[in-house]
């Protein structure tokens, strides 16, 4: 078994989509809802993991092809695309396999970092991108305070993060290949990354719904304010 589907041992079959204040998920969804909104899209997410972002941005009727190294996360996005009934819309197959085609938008979320040549993957995807569509890059932040304290060292390496980010330098990067930079955030406090790094916490995720999701969403905006961010939003248009 390959480290990516170990990784996704014991993935689950998914049989609805999230609503947008998914306590996972609605960052990425904030984020990607302005773009969305309109013509329908056509969307590569590189790196889908178990398809949730792209089963919500199929029932919004985008068009998304969604690509991942583990073929154990990629039949069980194909099952819970069909479960959930998007499977005309939201299709998945190996990262490995060849993009030929474009499209209006590409996601690449918490993936850079596990990518040995970062820029290589940035020029590829700039490839798949139409002129004047838009690139979203999510990634771990340099300045995360449990990072800065030591203390997500143990999950960097079990999850096989190899380098993390300022948004500044990867900003940098991404314009010296042709894009201009949209918009910039600085989201994930110490209390909401917390819930992620260490796994005696994870549980508390499953009953952060409703407005429960918004009110510890809310504190943990403020908390990124007062002790810095833990991950990063890049949007940028390929011009």
């Amino acid at each position: 078994m390959n480290f990516y589907d170990n990784f996704h041992h014991g993935i689950k079959i998914q049989k609805k989509v999230i609503p947008s204040n998914n306590f996972t998920y609605r960052h990425t969804i904030a984020t990607l809802a302005p773009l969305i909104s309109g013509n329908k899209k056509t969307i590569l997410d590189y790196g889908c993991g178990v398809g949730t972002i792209d089963f919500y941005l199929a029932s919004k009727g985008c068009s998304v092809l969604g690509v991942e190294m583990s073929k154990k996360a990629i039949d069980a996005c194909n099952a819970s695309s069909e479960a959930i009934g998007v499977s005309t819309l939201a299709k998945f197959d190996s990262i490995n396999k060849k993009i030929s085609r474009t499209f209006d938008i590409v996601i690449c979320s918490e993936v850079i970092e596990h990518v040995p040549k970062d820029m290589n993957l940035l020029i590829k995807l700039s490839k798949n991108l139409k002129k004047g569509g838009d690139l979203v890059v999510t990634t771990p932040s340099v300045n995360s305070p449990l990072y800065r304290l030591g203390l997500a060292n143990e999950f960097d390496k079990r999850v096989g993060h190899l380098r993390r980010y300022n948004s500044e330098d990867l900003a940098n990067q991404i314009k010296s290949i042709g894009f201009k930079i949209n918009n910039q955030k600085k989201e994930e406090g110490i209390l909401r990354n917390s819930l992620f790094l260490f796994p005696f916490l994870g549980w508390i995720i499953r009953f952060l719904k409703g407005p429960l999701s918004d009110i510890v969403t809310f504190i943990d905006d403020l908390l990124v304010v007062i002790f810095g961010e833990s991950d990063i939003v890049i949007v940028a248009q390929k011009i």
